[in-house]
């Protein structure tokens, strides 16, 4: 049924659509340049990002999941997340950590790249949180994007804005070290998946829940949550895992 809902959906931006076929009573493919139903059909790169980015982004809790792993892998001491309406509406996770080179900005955002594996052995000793590299591809296809990131060594930073997977502007700008992620309008381009997202209060409630539980397990990390303009969270990031749970 999602599936239907969301080729419905998308349609307009393919020559096929899937459908239920009530004489065969199975579904088909409905090529809609020639008039016919096909049993086998091939997605094209703009339905195969929007699905695929569906099993990695289910929720905003899975985009700020997500950015965090990023942001702890960059090495960074200090993380802010802000979130309005659950995450639906707006996200914002800023870092103090490595950045990322201007040259390599675009690149982040294609499917499969990553800076933490380069051949097939490094997957016996992954020490990173990510490194299938399918993260920020899945959240820029569903979402409008602006990333902020400046590695140590530059003078300027690049601001990188995205909209669906497709890339609106680029530019140098001046902020210090480190990355900020801007995600928002989640699902804008196929409502059937934002159909299934809970309350505002209820996608706070896990992304809440998740960060708490994460500045506990890295204390020597500070994070801060502000929810709908409130701080809600705010750990000292001294590594004391007991000073941290007082803060929470």
């Amino acid at each position: 049924r999602k599936l239907l809902r969301l080729s419905k959906e998308l349609g307009e931006y393919n020559d096929w659509q899937i459908v239920w076929d009530p004489k065969s009573k199975k579904i088909g493919c409905y090529d809609t340049e020639h008039q016919e139903l096909r049993e086998l059909c091939k997605f094209d790169e703009f339905i195969a990002d929007k699905i695929a980015a569906g099993e990695v982004i289910e929720r905003p809790l899975s985009i700020v999941k997500e950015l965090i792993e990023n942001s702890i892998d960059a090495g960074s001491s200090q993380i802010v997340v802000e979130i309005r309406n659950g995450g639906k509406s707006y996200i914002r996770v800023t870092d103090n950590g490595s950045g990322i080179a201007s040259d390599e900005v675009e690149l982040a955002f294609e499917r499969h790249a990553t800076g933490k594996i380069s051949e097939l052995s490094d997957l016996d000793h992954i020490s990173t949180l990510g490194f299938r590299g399918e993260a920020l591809a899945s959240i820029t296809a569903i979402s409008r994007l602006t990333i902020y990131t400046k590695t140590d060594d530059s003078e300027l930073g690049t601001k990188l804005k995205m909209q669906g997977g497709a890339t609106v502007s680029i530019e140098k700008t001046g902020m210090n070290t480190g990355t900020t992620m801007v995600v928002e309008d989640i699902f804008y381009n196929t409502p059937a998946r934002r159909k299934f997202m809970k309350s505002d209060a209820a996608e706070a409630t896990v992304i809440i829940d998740m960060i708490q539980k994460m500045a506990i397990y890295y204390s020597h990390i500070a994070f801060r949550l502000i929810n709908n303009k409130q701080t809600v969270i705010a750990t000292p990031g001294t590594g004391n895992i007991l000073t941290t749970i007082q803060a929470i």
